[in-house]
């Protein structure tokens, strides 16, 4: 998250109507999820972390690989601006709710007390920060600390495949067990993920919005993307129940192999 705002070229970033696309059609699913979940008796931090999972695109290890294939160079722009809006916008917002809902039964001022304190003190919040602030005063951090801090982030996400891998193969001689109800929600979530938000970016780019096709398409496919392993993440660090989130990370990336086939196809 560091890495990603510290090296942004703000100027270059400010695309307005792929931003305002973009951060709709994830903003849309996020809630409505979230809004779903909640409906159906949830708590408010299991709702958001799967509100997350239905709208967070797998921009780092399949969207830049996979788009600059498709489209080249011109790519690199719109797929950072979708990462920094899952990475950090949505993040953000789902740590918020996170945060109010474990502290839903102390008195209002001690809890809005609590969750900004908390939120402020989150890695996830203030890695992005940090990094807007470098970006902003135009430092260039020594090689050394780039260096380590190139080290640090590319071990994070392998390092959330193999606890997502634990996390399945544990719950393998478990699976009789596992609520089916919780399975029809991730298969829900994975269906959102590949299928709802992708056709809500559609029309937004191609019937609402004022964008080129090139960029149009790019949003279609960055949206259509499996989700990524942040939401997993996210319940691991605030120990909620990871099972629905592992289930959706791994059916939509299988299931994705098809879709975006049929996608890229299509474009």
């Amino acid at each position: 998250m560091f890495d990603i705002m510290a090296h942004s070229h703000w100027q270059a970033l400010f695309k307005p109507a792929f931003i305002y696309v973009y951060l709709l059609g994830t903003g849309v699913i996020f809630v409505f999820i979230l809004l779903w979940r909640l409906n159906q008796g949830s708590h408010l931090a299991d709702a958001s972390v799967d509100g997350v999972a239905a709208a967070y695109s797998n921009t780092g290890y399949v969207g830049f690989p996979l788009l600059f294939l498709v489209f080249g160079s011109s790519s690199q722009v719109p797929t950072t601006i979708a990462s920094i809006i899952v990475v950090c916008i949505l993040f953000s917002i789902a740590i918020m709710l996170i945060e109010t809902g474990l502290q839903a039964e102390k008195a209002l001022h001690h809890r809005m007390k609590h969750v900004f304190s908390a939120v402020f003190r989150n890695p996830l919040v203030v890695s992005p920060i940090a990094g807007v602030l470098v970006a902003a005063s135009g430092l260039t951090l020594p090689n050394s600390i780039e260096t380590f801090l190139h080290l640090l982030s590319d071990s994070a996400s392998p390092c959330a495949l193999v606890s997502l891998g634990l996390f399945l193969a544990s719950n393998v001689n478990q699976a009789d067990s596992v609520d089916m109800r919780a399975k029809q929600i991730a298969w829900v979530l994975t269906f959102t993920k590949l299928i709802a938000q992708p056709l809500l970016v559609a029309v937004l780019a191609l019937w609402v919005f004022d964008m080129n096709n090139t960029l149009a398409m790019m949003a279609i496919l960055l949206a259509a993307l499996p989700t990524g392993t942040g939401p997993f993440m996210l319940a691991e660090y605030y120990q909620r129940d990871a099972f629905i989130t592992a289930q959706t990370i791994m059916l939509s990336t299988l299931i994705s192999l098809v879709t975006l086939t049929i996608l890229l196809n299509l474009m």
